[in-house]
C-alpha cells in the first residue's frame, strides 16, 4: 500500500474537481473493492453530461408514444439497457444472432421474428460500429427511418470518440506532434490523433498481437504518418509471453522459460524512440503500464511528453502510475477522466 504522504502528493497535483472526485472514488474502490464507489463515480461523470441527459429525455418522451426495443443484445445493448432501465420500459431486445442468456431482463428476439410481428415500436440501435449495417437491415425489412433511433452514436461520443483527446488543457503542438500509440489495437486512436493534430504529426503504433496488425492497416489506410512496430513495450528489451486475443484485451507477462512458444519481442521506449522527439504518449496495455513507464524514463525526464495512461487495470494503478511518472519528472500536473459506463477506461493525463 502507498504511504499517506504519497497519496496526498498525488492529490495535490490534480488540477480540477472532476479529477479529485475520480481519484478519491478509485482509491476507495482499490482499498475496499466496494463497487458502489465506482457506480457513484460513473453516475457523476457520465450520466450528468448534457449529451446523455438530452438523449435520455428523448427516450422517455418516445416511450410515452410507443414501445421501445433495443437492437443489439451484445455489450453495447446491455450497457444501454442497464443505464436506462429504471426510466425506460424496454419491451425486448432484437439481435441478428440472438444468444439465450440466463436471467435475461427482457426477451431477446431474432430480427426476422420481430419484423414478422412488427407492432410499430421504436427501434433503438445500440452499436456505433454496426450502425450502418443495422439501419440497412431494418430498412430492407420496410422499417421507416422515423422509427429508427440512434443510441450508438451517443454512447460513442461519450466513450470511444472522447477518450485521449477531449481534455481542453491538452492542445496539439504548434510545430509537429510525435505520438506513441502503445497498445494500438485497431489503429483507431492513431486515426483520431492525426485528426486532432490536423495531420501535422506522426504516430508510432506499438502492437504485439499479429491479429491486430491488419486492423491497424485497414483503419489508417493510405496515410504515411504512421509506423507499425509489432512488439510490446516493457522496462527493458527482452522477450515476453503473450496472451493474444485478437482484440483490445491482448496482454503480456514475463516469460517463465526461454522455451515459451508464445514469446513476443518487447522493447523499452528509451531503446527504440529516444531520438524521435516524442511529444505525446498514450498507453493502454492491460496492466503493463508501470513496466513500460520505467522503460521510458529518459524520454520522460529529458523530453517531458504529455501522457495519457490507462489507470484501471490493477488496484494499485491509481497510485503506482502517478508515482512512477513523478519519479522521472517531478513537474507533471495531473488530470483524471473516465470514459465508460463500466469500471474500465479511466485515464490519467500528465502535462508538464
Amino acid at each position: 500500500m502507498c504511504e499517506i504522504g504519497n497519496l496526498q502528493e498525488i492529490y495535490k497535483r490534480l488540477q480540477d474537481d472532476e479529477s479529485k472526485m475520480i481519484y478519491i472514488s478509485r482509491l476507495n474502490y482499490s482499498v475496499t473493492q466496494d463497487v458502489s464507489y465506482l457506480r457513484e463515480m460513473i453516475d457523476r461523470v457520465m450520466k450528468t453530461k448534457t449529451v446523455w441527459q438530452n438523449f435520455l429525455d428523448k427516450l422517455i418522451e418516445l416511450s410515452e408514444k410507443r414501445e421501445l426495443v433495443i437492437f443489439g443484445a451484445g455489450m453495447w445493448g446491455n450497457i444501454l439497457y442497464r443505464e436506462t432501465c429504471g426510466l425506460v420500459p424496454w419491451k425486448c431486445m432484437v439481435d441478428s444472432n440472438p444468444v439465450e442468456r440466463e436471467n435475461s431482463p427482457v426477451p431477446i428476439l431474432p430480427v426476422q421474428q420481430f419484423v414478422d410481428n412488427d407492432q410499430g415500436e421504436y427501434i433503438v440501435l445500440s452499436s456505433f460500429k454496426n450502425l450502418r449495417e443495422m439501419k440497412g437491415q431494418l430498412r430492407s425489412q420496410g422499417i421507416p427511418d422515423d422509427r429508427i433511433i440512434d443510441a450508438g452514436s451517443v454512447i460513442h461520443q461519450l466513450t470511444e470518440k472522447a477518450i485521449y483527446f477531449d481534455l481542453e488543457e491538452l492542445l496539439p503542438c504548434k510545430s509537429r506532434e510525435v505520438f506513441v500509440d502503445a497498445g494500438c489495437f485497431d489503429g483507431e486512436t492513431t486515426r483520431q490523433f492525426l485528426a486532432w493534430c490536423g495531420g501535422s504529426g506522426y504516430s508510432y503504433c506499438l502492437e504485439p498481437d499479429a491479429c491486430n496488425i491488419a486492423l491497424i492497416q485497414k483503419s489508417l489506410g493510405s496515410s504515411r504518418n504512421f509506423e507499425i512496430m509489432e512488439k510490446a513495450i516493457w522496462s527493458k528489451t527482452t522477450r515476453l509471453s503473450i496472451d493474444a486475443k485478437g482484440n483490445c484485451a491482448t496482454s503480456v507477462t514475463e516469460q517463465k522459460s526461454l522455451d515459451d512458444q508464445k514469446g513476443i519481442e518487447a522493447a523499452a521506449l528509451d531503446d527504440i524512440l529516444l531520438d524521435k522527439g516524442v511529444t505525446f504518449i498514450k498507453m493502454d496495455i492491460e496492466g503493463a503500464e508501470v513496466e513500460a513507464l520505467h522503460g521510458a524514463g529518459r524520454i520522460l525526464s529529458e523530453q517531458k511528453p504529455r501522457l495519457a495512461i490507462s489507470i484501471y487495470h490493477k488496484p494499485d494503478d491509481i497510485w503506482t502510475i502517478p508515482q512512477t511518472i513523478l519519479s522521472y519528472h517531478s513537474g507533471y500536473k495531473f488530470y483524471l477522466r473516465h470514459y465508460s459506463f463500466s469500471d474500465y477506461d479511466t485515464v490519467l493525463y500528465a502535462i508538464p
